[in-house]
């Protein structure tokens, strides 16, 4: 599948229902347009005290509402001192799975703090993980993840 039909899948799953009837089917899959986001509630906790690499990370789509309630998995890559490096890889909507590629965005804690982890303190994106301005960080389940994805 080329890239233009990956990219046409994405925005059709982006779409409000009513915007896919009146455009017709799309040419292929697509789980996002370009440049667009994904809000993430995480299902799972990450920490770079009891993760490691290889690790499950998992969550729920909460944006767009098009994908509301379709579930992500993905795995973690580092996990070590103040560094929590981890992407979302996989997509299930609708009984059906995409492989994606995701890059995260931005981080709110559970406790609903902008911009800091689950020890209350701040973050800065880097890659497809986060520093912590700390010795150790953590994302805790029920934290909300805004990541940018596209099919693979």
């Amino acid at each position: 599948m080329n890239m233009k039909s990956h990219m046409l899948l994405l925005a059709a799953l982006l779409l409000p229902s009513s915007a896919l009837a009146q455009e017709g089917p799309a040419e292929g899959p697509v789980i996002a347009a370009s440049n667009s986001t994904m809000l993430v509630k995480m299902t799972s906790s990450v920490s770079t005290t009891t993760s490691k690499p290889g690790d499950k990370v998992t969550g729920i789509l909460i944006d767009p509402r098009g994908l509301r309630g379709a579930t992500v998995e993905g795995t973690v890559i580092r996990a070590d001192h103040a560094i929590l490096n981890f992407t979302f890889d996989t997509l299930h909507h609708e009984g059906k799975t995409y492989r994606m590629q995701s890059r995260l965005v931005s981080v709110t804690s559970s406790k609903g703090n902008d911009g800091m982890d689950d020890l209350d303190q701040r973050l800065r994106i880097e890659g497809v993980g986060i520093i912590a301005y700390g010795t150790r960080t953590a994302i805790d389940e029920g934290a909300e993840i805004r990541i940018t994805a596209w099919e693979e």
